[in-house]
């Protein structure tokens, strides 16, 4: 790593700088997928980003074809999850949407991802927290603007 140009350095330097935000993630994640599934799991994150969405585009969001999509939204609303109702513009379409339900596992991750980031940033200095959360949310902005053109 010692010959590896400056970028590459710092990358693997930020590899290894996030592993703990990425192990907390992945113990909340973890916890939750035991109870309602990765799939599902995805899937409630896609709809609440997309907002109310034809299965179609649900099944593109998270790279599905067609009839996986279609199932997963039969299972999702057969757990109370999401609605499936028929698009105003198209008999032969369904809208999804989150349910009261389906909002609330999405609002246990952020609220269990919330604690044990408060846990964890209790042994941290303000100084050291404010670096963190401004160096957080500059990346995070990164990623959405990469993710956009992706």
């Amino acid at each position: 790593m010692g010959n590896a140009p400056p970028d590459t350095r710092y990358a693997v330097e930020l590899e290894r700088a996030t592993r703990g935000l990425l192990a907390l993630n992945v113990v909340v994640l973890e916890e939750i997928e035991k109870r309602v599934g990765l799939p599902t799991l995805r899937a409630l994150q896609s709809l609440e980003r997309l907002g109310p969405s034809l299965v179609t585009e649900l099944g593109e969001d998270l790279d599905l074809v067609p009839s996986s999509a279609s199932r997963l939204s039969d299972r999702l609303a057969e757990a109370g999850l999401i609605t499936r109702t028929v698009a105003p513009h198209n008999r032969r379409a369904t809208v999804l949407e989150l349910t009261d339900a389906g909002q609330a596992i999405l609002d246990e991750v952020v609220a269990k991802r919330a604690e044990q980031f408060r846990r964890v940033t209790e042994q941290m200095s303000n100084r050291e927290r404010e670096q963190l959360l401004r160096g957080a949310a500059a990346f995070t902005t990164a990623y959405s603007q990469l993710a956009k053109h992706s």
